[in-house]
């Protein structure tokens, strides 16, 4: 496991390595998992932040924790779509790349500020990035999170980080919910200029609002894609199929 002087959120590194153990089947469905105290010796930190690793694998159906009793890896529920938006409309996620076009301090457009829940006019830093499949361009996405005077940006985690997880390390808040919304769109010229298509075409918009505690809203991504190259796939599996 990392060290606390990482960048990753002490929280996320616990997470991402019980979850390792879960989809490796070295913990399996109905196994314990040490407790609190027992982690938190293991890993050298606090019960609060075990219980924040814990919660981020709940949330993703991983643990079921019970009072009094403990967490134990769930079962999984194979009545429930997994849409995986970090490949990026590519089978395996490691085929695409990203190009970062622009790091901008803006100031909220309405629509912006109105899904974000703040007033139109505060400050926001915007990332602008291009996507690509196999050196081919596939969509353009546009990241707004909040701007913090002084919070150093790291580019490779901008240009590669999933979105959930880069507003988690921005603002250094729990993320508890990620809520997507697809539509249709037509291309506009500006984003059909990237994509190295013709305006007016069909493209996917998919919006993601990333909520922390009591459904606050800390970040927003609005991606736009080509209708023809990317491709959205949502699968049921067991944690190890």
């Amino acid at each position: 496991m990392k060290t606390r002087e990482s960048f990753v959120p002490v929280y996320f590194q616990l997470a991402e390595d019980l979850k390792e153990k879960i989809l490796a089947g070295e913990l399996k469905p109905g196994d314990a998992l040490p407790s609190e105290t027992q982690l938190g010796e293991q890993y050298g930190i606090s019960k609060m932040t075990v219980r924040n690793g814990l919660r981020l694998l709940a949330q993703e159906g991983l643990i079921e924790s019970f009072r009094g009793k403990g967490s134990f890896v769930a079962h999984p529920n194979l009545s429930e779509l997994i849409l995986n938006l970090a490949g990026h409309g590519s089978e395996n996620p490691q085929d695409y790349d990203s190009k970062l076009l622009a790091i901008n301090v803006i100031a909220a457009e309405d629509g912006v500020a109105l899904r974000l829940q703040i007033k139109p006019g505060t400050k926001l830093i915007q990332f602008r990035r291009l996507l690509l499949i196999d050196g081919e361009p596939v969509a353009v996405e546009n990241r707004y999170l909040t701007y913090q005077r002084g919070k150093p940006l790291v580019e490779q985690e901008i240009k590669y980080a999933d979105f959930p997880e880069a507003v988690a390390r921005h603002t250094g808040i729990i993320t508890e919910g990620n809520q997507v919304t697809i539509s249709a769109v037509s291309l506009h010229q500006p984003e059909a200029e990237l994509l190295e298509t013709s305006s007016g075409i069909p493209a996917l918009k998919v919006e993601q609002l990333v909520y922390g505690r009591q459904n606050t809203p800390l970040g927003l991504s609005i991606m736009i894609c080509h209708g023809e190259k990317y491709h959205l796939i949502a699968s049921t599996r067991s944690f190890f199929g």
